[in-house]
């Protein structure tokens, strides 16, 4: 084995398949040299086939404990991936679902030559395609390359070939945390093309990139055939198995694919030979003879012959007296999804704390990133069970932890116990725990953000039309708030202006058009703040963002560490085809007594308009 040729693939199973052997020999002949396959620590001995694989060198199974909710574990464990990739030195890492498979478009042989052919990338970020059914009704067991069926065009997710050592964690599509060292990073797309930074879903579909597959892609195949993916869901645990309409209109998505038909074409004398080698291994043709007896007898007793090909499994049969309490119980409350995350069944370790009058919830999705946020005054009304935290599904979206304080008053968090509270957290060392952690909120929740940065000295802040106090005897000009101007100003953390000389950076957006908020932000001093001025916003510079669609990418280069007022003033231009900025901006030189200026408005925002339509 040549120097950085090492390829450490990694995947989860929930149980091993008949096509299981098919997609080890297909990534050892792409190069995989180390397979890591993560599985429940309950059953990691289990499998007959699993266990001669390993006996034979061909993996290495690693047990873990899964949580409740399967459809998490991907996520899971990419970032145990991730965490053995960190630790490896000398070539590449990969994580893809068992039944994904890994493509090469180039003249490339392997992946190590793939990525010396995308002139030594660091990361090769590449698009999943799914494959349908393709008319496949029966289940086959063992391989699935082999049977021709459409592939669409990419969708939107990616899998990630990274340099081994480089990065700190991991998602399913793309590594992430801090490079080792800092050091600069190539990082290209399936067409070898430089990808922008940041490097996320959302960057890349603002930018237009991120789908080229001239040199590499992923292929999905999560249902060989109909029957197959039908078997395939009995694998799951009993609570999880979705019903019998979802699967129909599941099958019926996939037969509706159409596209290129797939084919391994010249790989496949390579992939037979791939397979001979693993199959010669002591015990491993005995163990898939009888996974594939297996698979048949289960889809048998699951669809008898005389049953639909496509039907879905029958459910078990109920007593009427159980029929009957069953459609007289009322239906269970759905979880907010916040809270399912961390229950007792939920996926994600955390916490959730009542206070008097707030309540503070942890998620830990990412041990190296924190996101903290504030609710604004808007949320405070709501005591709805629906109720998410503020910037909630950004944050999760993006793999990071998330620490939230929900507020039940208009108070300005001026209240002992919140404080003493999140003191207390700082203390035990929750936000040192973090490598990068954020404070971010809008209005009373932007001034908390600023407020309470100073618990966790190099933290950046992201701070939305903030007040930097109420206290009377330091700004005796503001007059809105009234019932947060009643609160006491005397307790700790209650001049933000004084709170934000420890971090790291500190992103005020306001509109210094609006005095009330420009005063405020006029109070905030030091190398570390950057003002954006987000012009003809008013109060509502979150709203204002997420209406012109450049909210999320804001947030996303804030949260990639990319946010710079070029980056900033380059996409707030997009503000020019909303109508609420038309709007303003007339009325402010109307104000100003510009009143020639403000005629000619309308006719250059139309013409704006038209320009964008052409």
């Amino acid at each position: 084995m040549t120097a950085g040729s090492k390829l450490l693939l990694s995947t989860h199973l929930v149980r091993p398949t008949s096509a299981f052997v098919e997609w080890l020999a297909w990534h050892r002949m792409l190069g995989a040299s180390e397979v890591a396959v993560f599985i429940d620590r309950r059953a990691a001995r289990a499998h007959p086939l699993l266990t001669a694989l390993e006996a034979a060198g061909m993996v290495r199974i690693v047990p873990v404990g899964v949580d409740p909710d399967m459809k998490e574990e991907p996520h899971n464990s990419a970032l145990r991936a991730g965490a053995m990739e960190r630790h490896e030195s000398g070539g590449y890492g990969l994580f893809l679902g068992p039944d994904e498979y890994f493509r090469i478009h180039s003249t490339a042989q392997d992946i190590a030559g793939l990525m010396r052919g995308a002139g030594g990338a660091d990361v090769l970020s590449v698009p999943v395609c799914e494959a349908g059914t393709g008319g496949h009704e029966r289940h086959a067991p063992g391989p699935v390359l082999h049977l021709a069926r459409p592939v669409a065009a990419p969708g939107g997710a990616w899998r990630s070939v990274v340099r081994l050592g480089l990065f700190a964690a991991r998602t399913p599509e793309v590594p992430v945390g801090p490079v080792a060292g800092d050091r600069p990073v190539k990082w290209v797309d399936g067409n070898g093309a430089l990808l922008p930074a940041p490097h996320s879903r959302v960057a890349w579909a603002r930018a237009g990139q991120g789908l080229g597959m001239a040199r590499a892609s992923v292929l999905r195949i999560e249902a060989p055939a109909s029957d197959t993916y039908i078997l395939r869901q009995q694998h799951l645990p009993e609570k999880q198995q979705p019903a019998p309409e979802r699967v129909l209109a599941r099958l019926a998505d996939l037969a509706a694919i159409t596209g290129p038909m797939h084919g391994i074409g010249a790989r496949a004398p390579a992939l037979d030979a791939a397979m001979a080698e693993v199959m010669a291994c002591p015990g491993v043709a005995e163990a898939q003879v009888a996974l594939e007896a297996e698979e048949r007898e289960t889809l048998a007793r699951l669809m008898p012959e005389a049953a639909p090909p496509a039907a879905p499994a029958p459910l078990p049969e109920t007593a009427p007296e159980e029929a009957g309490a069953m459609t007289d119980s009322p239906p269970s409350p759905a979880l907010p999804d916040w809270f399912a995350e961390i229950h007792t069944g939920g996926a994600r370790q955390g916490f959730y704390t009542r206070l008097e009058h707030h309540a503070v919830m942890c998620i830990r999705r990412d041990p190296a990133r924190l996101v903290v946020t504030f609710d604004n005054l808007s949320n405070v009304n709501d005591l709805s069970p629906e109720r998410e935290p503020w910037a909630y599904r950004f944050v999760r979206n993006n793999g990071a932890s998330h620490l939230a304080v929900m507020a039940r008053r208009k108070d300005w968090y001026r209240c002992p116990q919140l404080i003493a509270y999140l003191e207390k957290l700082s203390a035990d060392g929750l936000f040192a725990e973090f490598a990068q952690v954020w404070f971010s909120g809008t209005s009373m929740g932007g001034f908390a953000a600023l407020a309470f940065a100073s618990l966790a000295p190099g933290a950046t802040v992201i701070s939305f039309n903030p007040q930097t106090t109420l206290d009377a005897a330091l700004v005796p000009w503001e007059e809105r708030f009234g019932m947060g101007r009643a609160r006491d100003w005397s307790l700790p953390y209650s001049d933000a202006a004084f709170e934000i000389d420890e971090a790291a950076r500190v992103f005020v957006l306001y509109d210094p058009f609006f005095a009330p908020d420009r005063r405020h932000v006029d109070r905030l001093e030091g190398e570390n703040v950057t003002l954006l001025k987000t012009w003809c916003s008013g109060h509502f510079s979150p709203v204002f963002l997420r209406r012109a669609n450049l909210l999320k990418p804001v947030m996303q280069h804030a949260l990639d560490g990319t946010l710079t007022p070029a980056v900033f003033y380059t996409l707030y231009r997009e503000r020019r085809a909303l109508p609420w900025y038309r709007k303003a901006l007339q009325s402010n030189l109307q104000e100003r007594g510009h009143d020639k200026l403000a005629r000619i408005v309308s006719p250059a925002f139309r013409r704006l308009r038209r320009e964008a339509a052409e």
